[in-house]
């Protein structure tokens, strides 16, 4: 699929130009109605084939999670956001756990980390025999905004690792 981000690169500075002063006041809303989102005709999904019972999965959330102590927080005081990933091992536990994303309220994730990045849950499942196989290293994103450097470098690479590390399919919570 080709992706249009020559037409995103154009747009893209001027929507920072005009909405900076809306960053720095706080007006997510505002600033986020002018954003030059990219449309896609068609987009490639790919239908999920067997039985989950015989996969290796993988866990992806744009939860804004990283591994405290170990790596450092997401970048989130730019209009930019931040573009990279951070890699969150199968072994983790929540209490090494942090979050670093400015667009929502982490209450409820900070009570539960499953409903942003539900690890615990998918263990239980291949436990129980539901689903084969985890995949050792799982990815955290936060957001996002220049969309560029995302799509160029940082998808490829987890993309490239998941392949690796031999992932059938991918569980995505978006945040």
């Amino acid at each position: 699929m080709d992706i249009p981000l020559e037409d995103f690169k154009k747009r893209y500075p001027r929507w920072v130009e005009e909405s900076l002063p809306e960053f720095q006041e706080g007006k997510t809303k505002k600033y986020l109605e002018k954003y030059p989102f990219m449309v896609y005709e068609d987009v490639p999904w790919t239908p999920f084939q067997g039985k989950a019972g015989e996969k290796k999965l993988a866990l992806i959330t744009t939860g804004g999670l990283y591994l405290r102590d170990r790596q450092p927080p997401f970048e989130i005081q730019s209009i930019h956001g931040d573009p990279s990933y951070r890699e969150i091992p199968r072994t983790v536990r929540p209490e090494e756990l942090a979050i670093a994303h400015g667009h929502y309220d982490q209450s409820l994730a900070e009570k539960d980390l499953n409903c942003i990045f539900p690890l615990w849950r998918l263990i239980e499942l291949q436990i129980e025999g539901v689903i084969a196989d985890l995949a050792n290293t799982h990815y955290s994103f936060t957001y996002v905004n220049n969309i560029v450097p995302l799509m160029e470098v940082f998808i490829p690479q987890v993309i490239a690792k998941l392949k690796a590390e031999g992932v059938d399919a991918l569980f995505l919570v978006p945040v």
